[in-house]
């Protein structure tokens, strides 16, 4: 893949998570505030708990993005045909089990959480239209696994950014005129509803070879997908656990009331973590390209670079968020989840930054099918993870969840590194000190602007602007080394001309 079709694919991705986060930011303090607390807390416990259903998938969406683009690679249409007609017909069977199960457990959801309050009619109606939306996502999400293994990321981009921004507009107008927790469950469902549609008349039209056949069903093919995403799923549940149990724990051994203060800096680390994969996702298809051809050497290569590249784009929103987080979360959301969300925003960064340096890892592993042991390293994390929150949960309330969180994250990033470092017989120490110490620069010469820094934050302008030079410094000290010299070149070449680059 050339080097400008990977920059579009990754500004195609930012686009449409500034998108995303922009409306958050409009729309958050708005579903709160119409919501209240109480209900606001009920939906990120439903949202929760049906989003474990995505683990279903068992693993399969990976699967179809590494073997559709390495049979792209190859030209390979049959097996190509084989895998996605495989995976909607594994998808049908797990969406059907889905619904079923919904059905039963949905109606002891108010039990679960003790919301004897609100009736238990709503509150099922509310979760198994979460559940339907769930379970039609996972069929439909064949179509955007075979999508991005095509490298159709600035379609899928821009058909989600304009899904979003109509959705978001009819939420509000929704909640200002009373609506509450179905009305947003019925609109969720609508949007996945368009937006798997837009993906699948895409295929249609652009990909013909990719349609469904019954007789490309095979158990081989089952076989195949099965031996790869086994460990996919793994790693699916690994995640879900870390992402979603954390709520969980609070509303069930602090109180639901409590969910929101931890949801929003959660939140925010999710949009940064979904920031970072943005650069990632448009990797791994590249990575399977390069195995599947044999050009495994520039993986290596992009093991430290990307660690690098990470680590530059992360570290100044990270270093921001750490020392300015509780003023951004008082200007958005209120005083009061400014103060009490703080600390909670503070441990779950030190986590999730050391966490995303290594996210390049995750890319790498499953772009070769070298995955087990990650599935491994996270399995363990996530356990590690629910137990420490829970055991923190009661004496020392929320914080001592997000310790929970943190704790597990860094161990787990530690032993990602060290096992990839190995696959791929790179020196520990000299990958360590060629991927990490520009971004170590950037870090040092952030911290002494923010020791320095007498100006106090006093709207949004000011947070914006403080943070804005926390940027530029950490990239002045970091930027020269972080680039490769092939893109370096091709920057002054942008920026200055052929001259510039003869020159240097």
């Amino acid at each position: 893949m050339q080097l400008r079709k990977i920059i579009e694919n990754i500004l195609s991705n930012w686009v449409n998570l500034l998108v995303t986060v922009t409306i958050a930011f409009v729309v958050s303090p708005v579903l709160v505030k119409s919501l209240g607390k109480e209900l606001y807390g009920v939906w990120t416990l439903v949202v929760s708990v049906t989003g474990y259903f995505t683990v279903l998938d068992f693993g399969v969406n990976t699967a179809i993005v590494r073997y559709i683009s390495s049979s792209t690679a190859r030209n390979d249409h049959d097996r190509a045909r084989a895998v996605y007609s495989t995976s909607m017909t594994i998808f049908g069977i797990t969406s059907s089990v889905v619904l079923l199960f919904s059905l039963v457990f949905g109606y002891f959801f108010q039990d679960l959480f003790q919301l004897y309050h609100i009736p238990r009619s709503y509150l099922y109606a509310v979760f198994l239209i979460s559940a339907l939306d769930l379970a039609g996502g996972l069929v439909c999400s064949v179509f955007l696994g075979t999508l991005a293994g095509l490298q159709e990321f600035k379609f899928i981009n821009g058909t989600s950014i304009s899904i979003n921004i109509v959705r978001s507009a009819i939420l509000v107008l929704m909640l200002k005129s009373g609506y509450a927790l179905l009305a947003l469950a019925s609109l969720q469902l609508a949007a996945s509803v368009v937006r798997a549609l837009c993906q699948y008349l895409r295929l249609r039209r652009k990909h013909v070879h990719l349609r469904f056949d019954r007789s490309a069903v095979n158990r081989d093919t089952v076989k195949l997908i099965y031996n790869y995403s086994v460990y996919s799923f793994v790693i699916a549940v690994a995640l879900k656990l870390l992402f979603y149990t954390d709520s969980v724990v609070i509303g069930a051994l602090i109180g639901v009331s409590q969910v929101a203060f931890y949801a929003i800096p959660s939140t925010l680390l999710d949009y940064l973590e979904k920031f970072v994969w943005a650069m990632i996702s448009v990797l791994v298809p590249m990575i399977s390209a390069n195995e599947a051809t044999g050009a495994g050497g520039a993986n290596e290569r992009l093991y430290v670079t990307g660690t690098r590249y990470t680590l530059l784009f992360s570290m100044p929103v990270v270093i921001s968020l750490y020392f300015y987080g509780d003023d951004f979360i008082t200007l958005w959301m209120g005083p009061e989840f400014g103060e009490r969300s703080l600390w909670v925003l503070r441990l779950l960064l030190i986590g999730f930054g050391v966490s995303f340096s290594q996210m390049i890892a995750h890319g790498i592993l499953k772009g070769i099918s070298r995955h087990r042991v990650l599935a491994y390293i996270l399995a363990l994390e996530a356990l590690a993870n629910l137990g420490m929150s829970m055991a923190l949960a009661r004496p020392y309330g929320i914080e001592g969840v997000a310790v929970g969180t943190m704790v597990p994250l860094v161990l787990a990033a530690g032993c990602v590194l060290c096992y990839t470092c190995s696959l791929l017989r790179i020196g520990l120490w000299r990958y360590v000190a060629r991927a990490y110490a520009p971004a170590l620069a950037g870090t040092l010469a952030a911290l002494l602007f923010i020791a320095w820094n007498p100006y106090r934050i006093t709207g949004y302008f000011t947070l914006l602007a403080t943070c804005a030079v926390v940027a530029a410094v950490f990239l002045a000290a970091s930027f020269p080394a972080s680039l490769e010299r092939e893109h370096r070149d091709l920057l002054l070449k942008k920026l200055f001309g052929r001259a510039a680059v003869s020159g240097g």
